[in-house]
């Protein structure tokens, strides 16, 4: 979706990965961001092709590495450079783009465990307040520190257009016989102040 920002990471201590959203646009917990348990996640956005999401995670169950599954998908996509993608494996393993036609002002920024993209922003400070929350919240419950990301980067401006949408999936990087892997799929679609919203829902559902 145009006009979005994100942050996929992985947490090895607790076994869990996972990716946050939000975006100016409604709904965008039904396009962005994708996860598969004990496989990998994905964020897919600016001009939002999902194939990259759906095709992503079957590539990395099928064995792909992140970077073979992204170069795959890209060399199948007709405009590939209005596309922002980031994959990730359930070892942590980082493959991203940013098309040069994103809507401005666009790009990415890659820590060890963690991955924050976005377009359509203000300025690329959302992208280093966003990276830099994530670093200063080391030992929060990881969905809420994805969630504090994301906070930092709407008070650093955010969105050109604010904030109307918002959503979180956290899954567990290794599948348990017996168990559906998944811990956290939350979206708000239409909110003023969505990321308040879901760091509610989320405490609501983790205290």
């Amino acid at each position: 979706m145009v006009g979005t920002f994100s942050i996929v990471a992985i947490d090895e201590s607790v076994g869990l990965m996972g990716v946050a959203v939000t975006s100016g646009s409604i709904a965008v917990g039904t396009r962005v961001p994708w996860a598969k348990p004990g496989v990998g996640v994905v964020a897919t956005q600016a001009y939002t092709n999902i194939m990259y999401g759906k095709e992503g995670l079957r590539l990395l169950e099928y064995g792909k590495t992140p970077r073979e599954a992204l170069d795959e998908l890209l060399s199948l996509d007709p405009k590939p450079e209005i596309r922002q993608v980031c994959i990730m494996n359930s070892r942590g393993v980082f493959a991203v783009h940013t098309g040069v036609n994103c809507p401005l002002h666009h790009g990415h920024l890659l820590g060890d465990t963690f991955c924050v993209l976005g377009n359509l922003l203000i300025s690329k400070n959302v992208l280093k307040q966003t990276y830099l929350a994530y670093l200063e919240n080391e030992g929060e419950n990881f969905p809420l520190r994805l969630l504090k990301a994301l906070k930092a980067g709407i008070l650093a401006g955010g969105d050109r257009r604010g904030h109307n949408s918002a959503a979180i999936i956290i899954v567990e990087t290794r599948m348990v016989s017996g168990k559906s892997g998944f811990q956290i799929n939350i979206r708000v679609d239409r909110s003023k102040k969505p990321v308040d919203e879901l760091i509610e829902k989320i405490k609501a559902v983790i205290l």
